[in-house]
């Protein structure tokens, strides 16, 4: 009985010592887990990482949580020890810069081409023929002509000579 009264003592204090002591909030212990990658697994954070290692970093966010520290300094201690790699959004300074930049210069890009073809479509359903275009058809719906040259030239394709019963084409002589 002695025995199992120390084992349970002793059990007791190695839980509580794994517990961070003092209050945090649960809540943002957890934003700052999404918001931290784990070094060993690709793409995870350490929120969805099961690792030994994102075990431990989890356990120490809450520990200094406990401790006062603020959401900048957990984020700059592991960005101190681990390299800017492993938050999971780079920094807004530097090269890193360029990573939020372009894509909003991209996006506008692509925004204003597309209004600009969007405004030469429209103008031009709107305006008569541009110069240096050729009107298709007659004017007047005279359209006897371009009848009788449809005709000859189906006539030609199938092998039927229509030119005898007609006058001869300008164009091909």
């Amino acid at each position: 009985m002695i025995v199992v009264a120390i084992g349970l003592g002793l059990w007791v204090d190695v839980s509580h010592a794994q517990e961070p002591t003092g209050t945090y909030d649960e809540e943002e212990a957890q934003g700052i887990d999404q918001m931290l990658m784990c070094p060993v697994c690709p793409a995870e954070s350490i929120d969805q990482a099961q690792v030994p290692l994102a075990r431990q970093m989890r356990q120490r966010v809450r520990e200094m949580l406990a401790e006062g520290a603020s959401r900048q300094e957990v984020l700059d201690y592991f960005a101190d020890r681990y390299g800017t790699d492993v938050l999971a959004s780079p920094p807004k300074s530097g090269l890193n810069l360029l990573a939020w930049i372009l894509p909003v210069i991209g996006v506008v890009s692509a925004l204003g081409a597309g209004l600009l073809v969007l405004r030469a479509m429209t103008g031009r359903s709107s305006e008569g023929p541009a110069t240096g275009e050729v009107e298709m058809g007659p004017p007047d719906g005279d359209l006897e002509p371009y009848l009788a040259a449809v005709d000859r030239s189906l006539a030609i394709e199938n092998g039927v000579d229509v030119d005898d019963e007609e006058e001869p084409r300008k164009g091909n002589q």
